[in-house]
């Protein structure tokens, strides 16, 4: 039901104490103002500050004359506005492990099926009631998209009981986590409106391209505030009345000003022309040029920078070769240097693809933490062995293959990721210092997201993520073993041969990875059975290495108190994401009485 925990607080890292999540270093920043001049503090949120006439303006990344609002096609899809205009389904707190109220004003999954509640009060912004129906159109859609519900149900099996209830039978047993998980980053953004003929040709043709196709000018949702119009630097959103929200929201517009860049983004911050910064890596020496009116809510992000390799690489497809560069390089160093003297990032302690490495809660799940391989760093011996064994050799300070080929690779990442270009920047080095040749190229967003990791240019190895932001192992197990990320973006395979857990020297066993992972959907979190699966998962992470996991990230949100009042860490409502997006709906973001 609504307000249950997600898991049992000895095994959920999410339910510990924020500031132990963070770490001692980081609980000076947690509710920081930065500066030394005397711009006002945040005041106290009462509950019944009135209604004003004023404006809170958070940057967008997509110029607003260019967005569309179709979130299945991805170009100029404005994500950051869209969490304002849509509801999600559902919200998650991070810090306590809860699922809340959104589109969904409850829910409750047994072994059969899902049953879902919609608000009663929902309305689109064209002044429609958003009904049950309007919620199985969002499934359905998501459906013919290859949405991860997929795994546990299917069209067919979803229908709508009532006026506000939805039932999803269930084809597969799914533990209730793992099913809101599923849908937690789900909006409910398809009006009919706009999505009926949509669906009817999905309907008629999976295959059709209509939903991608689709580009929406303007959307109809059901957020706290609705789309007035666009200018060439400048999306308005004005309060919209009949949310189920508005008797919380105390400002009259929320705009969304076009910057390209982390510089101008703290350049704006600094001068006043924004609000917030919805999250931005930023280091303590940025942080101490703005203002003292700027205050600091952190998040725990549930996930970081990898390097992927291309498994159909002559040479990353040798698991050899995969283990030699995580002895190469250095982890601590590499997060030290990418976090900026800060405290945001972490580096990952033992590899097994499972978070919580701010406070080694990862070691939790694990009965013998020791029996899997660290991966220390530095190791240059143990990388040398490996790659010796696999057939290469060291030529004049280089290492070259049985084939007198030098081992040399491009890494790939996005320029404008600042913290994962010094990340990268470190990571290079070792392998240079350790005689892999590698070659740093950083590319456009546009070009990164779109031909190199999703289009036919590919890669070598590039920066990536080892995990898609859930705190249960299933999910970041799922997404490095058997994702279609896993699969088409590094082109790792369906099954491996890998020894038994705890024995790197026994017989290699081949393991189908998709069966593996659909067993722990439906197990219990708490259960010892659920255990035992995520260790052997891990195991198979920890050996064969889809990916190398560096470090694991805090998300930084800053938000100016000159006019407005926020709920600062460790609310437990600054933890869902975004606290830009999320708090004006709970009144937790309010803006000060007006002079």
């Amino acid at each position: 039901m609504r307000s249950e925990g997600m898991f049992h607080r000895d095994v959920e890292a999410s339910r510990r104490p924020f500031l132990q999540l963070v770490g001692a270093t980081g609980a000076a920043a947690l509710a920081g103002c930065f500066g030394t001049d005397s711009s006002p503090s945040n005041e106290e949120i009462t509950g019944d500050e009135p209604m004003t006439d004023r404006t809170f303006t958070a940057p967008t990344s997509v110029l607003p004359e260019d967005m569309q609002w179709n979130s299945a096609n991805d170009s100029n899809y404005p994500d950051r506005p869209g969490y304002v205009v849509f509801d999600r389904l559902v919200y998650f707190q991070a810090t306590t492990g809860e699922f809340v109220a959104g589109a969904l004003a409850d829910w409750e999954v047994t072994e059969d099926a899902a049953t879902l509640t919609v608000q009663d009060d929902l309305t689109w912004h064209n002044g429609t009631d958003a009904t049950a129906d309007d919620l199985v159109r969002k499934l359905h859609i998501s459906l013919y998209d290859s949405h991860p519900i997929g795994n546990f149900t299917a069209v067919e099996n979803v229908t709508a009981v009532d006026e506000t209830t939805v039932e999803v039978g269930l084809e597969t047993t799914v533990s209730e986590p793992v099913f809101l998980n599923s849908i937690k980053s789900m909006l409910l953004d398809t009006p009919a409106a706009q999505y009926d003929d949509i669906l009817s040709e999905l309907e008629d043709d999976p295959e059709s391209t209509a939903l991608s196709d689709f580009a929406a000018a303007e959307p109809i949702g059901t957020g706290p505030f609705q789309y007035e119009r666009t200018g060439e630097q400048e999306l308005v959103t004005t309060k919209f009345e009949d949310s189920h929200w508005a008797d919380r929201v105390n400002f009259a517009e929320y705009r969304f000003r076009f910057i390209d860049g982390n510089e101008q983004a703290w350049q704006a911050i600094r001068g006043g022309s924004v609000d917030a910064l919805h999250n931005i890596f930023t280091s303590p020496d940025i942080m101490g040029s703005f203002p003292n009116s700027v205050l600091e809510i952190q998040q725990p992000a549930n996930w970081g920078l990898s390097i992927a390799f291309d498994h159909d690489h002559k040479h990353f497809g040798r698991r050899a070769v995969r283990k030699a560069i995580a002895h190469a390089v250095d982890r601590e160093i590499v997060a030290e240097n990418s976090a900026g003297g800060g405290d945001a990032k972490a580096p990952v302690g033992t590899p097994t693809g499972i978070v919580g490495n701010f406070d080694d809660s990862a070691d939790d799940w694990l009965d013998n933490p020791g029996g899997f391989e660290e991966y220390a760093g530095r190791n240059t011996d143990r990388a040398a062995e490996l790659l010796e064994s696999a057939g290469f050799s060291m030529e004049d300070g280089t290492w070259v293959d049985e084939d007198g080929e030098t081992l040399t690779f491009e890494c790939k990442v996005p320029a404008a990721w600042n913290e994962w270009v010094d990340a990268l920047i470190t990571f290079n080095q070792h392998l240079q210092d350790f005689g892999i040749e590698t070659n740093l190229i950083t590319r456009d967003d546009s070009v990164y997201f779109g031909q190199d990791l999703y289009g036919d240019t590919g890669f070598d190895a590039a920066g990536f993520w080892w995990s898609d932001g859930w705190t249960y192992p299933y999910h970041s197990l799922n997404w490095n073993l058997n994702s279609a990320d896993a699969q088409t973006v590094y082109n790792y395979p369906t099954s491996v041969d890998v020894p038994p857990k705890g024995d790197p020297d026994g017989d290699p066993e081949t393991v189908e990875l998709a069966p593996e992972l659909e067993a722990l959907v439906g197990m219990d979190a708490d259960s010892d059975a659920a255990r035992r699966k995520i260790q052997e998962l891990a195991w198979i992470f920890n050996y064969d290495l889809p990916q190398l996991p560096v470090q694991e990230k805090i998300d930084q949100c800053f938000v100016s108190v000159e006019n407005f009042k926020v709920a600062e860490n460790p609310d437990p409502a600054t933890s869902v994401q975004y606290p830009t997006t999320y708090l004006p709906r709970v009144g937790k973001l309010v803006a000060k009485a007006e002079d």
